[in-house]
C-alpha cells in the first residue's frame, strides 16, 4: 500500500467487537456463496444463510462481477487510445448495461457523433423494445440537458464531455488518485458513486498495458466511501477519535489476513497468475462495507435490500466459469486449494 496506517491501535480500539466480527463473517460467507456456486459447481442453494439465500449482494470482488469483466475484456483491453479507453468507461457505467454498450460498440471520440448516438439508443429502445439504461441505481445528473427523454439528455451529456478535449488529457496527467476523482466528479451526471466506480475500472491492471492499468495508480492508493460504505462504517465505529473513516477502510484493507486468521474463516481467495492469495484491495473493502450495510440492516430488521436474488434469472456457474477464465491477472483458485 502506498500510504502507511495512522494511529492503528487506536483505531482497532474503536471498532465494535461483535460488528466487526459480523462483517468478516459476512463477506467470507459470500464469497464462500461465489465459490460453491462456481468453483464446486454446486446447485442452489449455496449457503445456510438465509438473508443471503434470498437478497442479491455483489461478489465481494468487484472484478468478479460480470459488468466489470466487460469492461475489463471489452474496453480496457481494446486497442486504442487511453482517452477513448477512459471515454468509454464513463459511457457504460453511465448507461449501466454492458448489452447497450456492446450493442453501440468501442466509441471513438475523434468520431463520436452525438446525433448518432441518440438514434442508436433509441432504436434500441423504441423498435428493439430493449432496455437501454440500468435500473440499479438512480442518475439524474443530466437533468439540465433539456429534455424530458432521458436517451436525448444523455446524447447531450456526451456531446458536451467529448467537446472538453483537454478533460481526458487531464486524468491522465493526475498528480493522485483523488485529483482524478475529483476530474470525473467535475463531469455533469457524475455524482460520488459514479465517479468513484469509473476511477476503479481504469485501475486494472491489463495485458494491453503488460500488467498496468489506464491510470498509473493503484486501487489502494486512496478510496471515496459512499454512502452505503459510510453507513457501514457508521455501524463498525463506535467513535471516530482523531481519525477518518479512509483509516478505518485503510486498516480493514491491511489486518484482513489476521482477523480471518483470528475468526479462524476460511476465506477462498482469488489468486494472482502466480498463484499467490489476492488479498481485497481497499476499493474492495469500500465496496463490501456498504453490501454489509444492507446484509446489516436486514439482520437487525432495520429495512430491507431492493434487490431480491432470483437463481432461474442468474448466470450459470458455468457461463461464470467461462467468463474469469479469459479475466487477465486474476485466477479463479483450483477447488483443492480450498
Amino acid at each position: 500500500m502506498s500510504q502507511s496506517l495512522t494511529k492503528p491501535d487506536e483505531i482497532r480500539d474503536s471498532l465494535d467487537e461483535d460488528t466487526l466480527d459480523l462483517f468478516w463473517r459476512f463477506i467470507t460467507e459470500r464469497q464462500q456463496v461465489w465459490y460453491r456456486r462456481v468453483v464446486e459447481g454446486q446447485q442452489s442453494p449455496w449457503t445456510d444463510d438465509d438473508i443471503l439465500q434470498e437478497y442479491r449482494f455483489t461478489n465481494v470482488y468487484r472484478e468478479l462481477d460480470p459488468g466489470t469483466q466487460y469492461v475489463i475484456q471489452h474496453i480496457l483491453e481494446v486497442d486504442a487510445s487511453r482517452q477513448d479507453k477512459i471515454f468509454n468507461v464513463m459511457l457504460y457505467r453511465l448507461i449501466g448495461r454492458l448489452e447497450t454498450h456492446d450493442y453501440l460498440g468501442f466509441q471513438s471520440l475523434d468520431d463520436f457523433d452525438a446525433a448518432e448516438f441518440e438514434a442508436q439508443l433509441k432504436h434500441r429502445r423504441d423498435e428493439l423494445d430493449e432496455t437501454v439504461f440500468t435500473g440499479a441505481y438512480m442518475v439524474s445528473g443530466y437533468n439540465h440537458m433539456g429534455s424530458s427523454d432521458k436517451v436525448e439528455n444523455v446524447a447531450a451529456l456526451f456531446d458536451e464531455l467529448t467537446a472538453d478535449s483537454n478533460f481526458f488529457d487531464q486524468a491522465l496527467a493526475a498528480d493522485s488518485l483523488e485529483d482524478a476523482y475529483d476530474l470525473i466528479r467535475a463531469q455533469p451526471g457524475f455524482g460520488n458513486f459514479l465517479s468513484y466506480q469509473t476511477l476503479v475500472d481504469l485501475l486494472y491492471p491489463v495485458d494491453f498495458y503488460d500488467g498496468d492499468s489506464v491510470l498509473s495508480f493503484s486501487p489502494d492508493d486512496w478510496s471515496s466511501p459512499g454512502p452505503g460504505a459510510q453507513k457501514g462504517l457508521k455501524q463498525l465505529v463506535t467513535e471516530f477519535n482523531g481519525f477518518d473513516r479512509l483509516a478505518v477502510m485503510r486498516w480493514l484493507r491491511q489486518h484482513q489476513q489476521e482477523e480471518f486468521d483470528r475468526l479462524d474463516l476460511d476465506f477462498p481467495f482469488l489468486e494472482t497468475e502466480a498463484g499467490d492469495p489476492l488479498e481485497l484491495s481497499l476499493a474492495n473493502i469500500q465496496n463490501c462495507l456498504c453490501e454489509f450495510y444492507k446484509y446489516h440492516k436486514i439482520l437487525h430488521s432495520n429495512g430491507r435490500a431492493r434487490r431480491c436474488f432470483r437463481d432461474s434469472e442468474a448466470r450459470s456457474g458455468n457461463e461464470l466459469r467461462s467468463i474469469y477464465e479469459t479475466a487477465p491477472h486474476i485466477r479463479v483458485p483450483e477447488r483443492s486449494k480450498i
